[in-house]
């Protein structure tokens, strides 16, 4: 994302799930507020890619997304998806977003 502030949400994200899991509670709330970021920079697919993202964790109780390789725990693979939102100029990490939304998609 382009704007601090937005990262700094990110970032924030990154850490809790680090230090206590993927607990939806508390991520959803921080999910939601990137997700406004993103509205303001007018990216849809970081709009679309973080709703889906909530909607996941709200519907699973957590995050049931398998995109890295074999034996990667859900943690990682949410974790991965959150970096790839901070650094989301890069065309790469954009198709890898796109990626991982569409499977979101896919799963709802």
């Amino acid at each position: 994302m382009r704007t601090a502030e937005a990262n700094t949400i990110l970032e924030k994200i990154q850490k809790q799930v680090e230090k206590n899991g993927i607990q939806p509670d508390k991520l959803i709330p921080l999910l939601q507020q990137a997700r406004e970021y993103a509205l303001k920079e007018e990216d849809p697919l970081l709009t679309r890619a973080l709703r889906l993202c909530w909607q996941h964790l709200e519907a699973n109780e957590g995050f049931e997304l398998n995109y890295l390789e074999d034996g990667e725990s859900t943690e990682e693979n949410f974790t991965y998806l959150i970096s790839l939102a901070i650094k989301s100029e890069n065309t790469y990490n954009r198709d890898e977003i796109r990626e991982m939304t569409n499977m979101l998609q896919a799963t709802a």
